[in-house]
């Protein structure tokens, strides 16, 4: 009898896959992948006021885990943490020059991932998963 397809034990293990890659890349930085997602977005939004929202927003986690995760770049020198004139309550985080070292080393290292992920694919396919992962997203947010 053959085992049925989840679309979910795939994804998972496609995902730890992943990871695994990553963090065996980041490690030589002492960082985690959430931290090097946070470095990445920070770096590519570079000019813009960016906040602690903004980072839940976009990794898409609870505000606790993100201000225990900016707390550690903080203390590591990745990032720093400026008030805004206008509102005590808000601070702008940014990266520092070591922060922003690891992203242009970074960069290379998702190059490198995502054409290892793209491997005997064709266009036709990949624009096929594009297609069908993005219905998944639309589903579960629904």
């Amino acid at each position: 009898m053959e085992k049925e397809f989840k679309i979910s034990d795939c994804l998972h293990r496609l995902v730890k896959e992943m990871y695994r890659s990553i963090r065996l890349k980041m490690a030589k930085y002492g960082i985690t992948p959430q931290q090097g997602r946070i470095i990445r977005f920070l770096a590519l939004k570079n000019e813009e006021a960016i906040f602690q929202k903004d980072i839940e927003d976009f990794l898409n986690i609870r505000k606790s885990s993100v201000s225990n995760i900016i707390k550690n770049m903080e203390k590591t020198g990745f990032i720093i943490r400026s008030q805004v004139p206008n509102d005590a309550r808000l601070k702008r985080i940014e990266l520092t020059p070591a922060g922003r070292a690891i992203h242009e080393d970074a960069q290379l290292n998702n190059l490198m991932i995502e054409a290892k992920m793209r491997e005997n694919l064709s266009e036709q396919e990949i624009e096929i998963l594009e297609m069908i992962l993005k219905k998944i997203q639309s589903n579960l947010e629904n």
